[in-house]
């Protein structure tokens, strides 16, 4: 085994996450060093995104124009004043009916101030966790590691049943691809993994993997991650 190998097995941590209603992070926010004091960051259902800023004024983000996850992070990124990152859902989710609406609160995530948009799940019908090596705002990379997925956890009632509404994406920067997908248990606890917990499913190295729920209708309940990052 090379010494980078060896290196990366050393730092292999195992990772539990979990998502209830209304707790996914769509997209994790920072103000850049130029935008000085942050007076708000607030969000409306089906409207836009407004972030308002000492030296940035009043910047709107409406879901019309950036009407995917996608482009809404691409123009966040593209600001002089303030970047973001995508992680508990897709860049190809919509916009419009998307986030928990309302001003966001600021908090404390690895030692930098962020602003959370959640995930408004009985709007948009889904919950997600996304399994990466780095959920912070710091320059940490990504590419010379690999994260694995040993478990998926749901306790959740589906207003309708959606066949193969449990998936799992590989994220590839931007390129997104179903590598796993079953029917999720509705109404009762249940468990998927592989050859009995003994398998996992792996991302290539600096790839993500999103494990998504959707559902037709509606959706209630925790979905819980279980995998290693190394």
């Amino acid at each position: 085994m090379s010494g980078f190998l060896e290196t990366r097995k050393m730092l292999e941590s195992g990772v539990i996450g979990q998502v209830g209603n209304d707790q996914g992070v769509a997209i994790r926010i920072r103000a850049t060093a130029a935008a000085g004091a942050v007076t708000s960051v607030t969000t409306t259902t089906a409207t836009n995104i407004v972030f308002i800023s000492a030296n940035g004024s009043t910047e709107t983000f409406a879901f019309a124009t950036y009407d995917t996850v996608g482009k809404l992070a691409d123009a966040i990124n593209a600001s002089t004043y303030w970047e973001c990152k995508v992680l508990d859902t897709v860049r190809s989710e919509a916009t419009a009916t998307q986030f928990v609406t309302g001003a966001i609160t600021s908090s404390i995530f690895e030692g930098v101030t962020v602003w959370d948009v959640l995930v408004d799940t009985s709007a948009a019908d889904y919950t997600a966790y996304r399994l990466t090596y780095n959920r912070g705002m710091d320059s940490k990379p990504n590419s010379s590691h690999r994260v694995h997925l040993q478990e998926i956890g749901t306790d959740v009632t589906l207003g309708a049943t959606t066949a193969n509404g449990l998936k799992v994406y590989e994220v590839n920067g931007t390129v997104e691809t179903v590598v796993y997908q079953v029917t999720a248990t509705s109404g009762a606890a249940a468990t998927t993994n592989w050859a009995d917990g003994l398998g996992k499913l792996s991302a290539k190295d600096g790839n993500d993997l999103v494990v998504k729920l959707t559902d037709g209708t509606s959706i209630t309940g925790p979905i819980t991650v279980v995998g290693v990052t190394e």
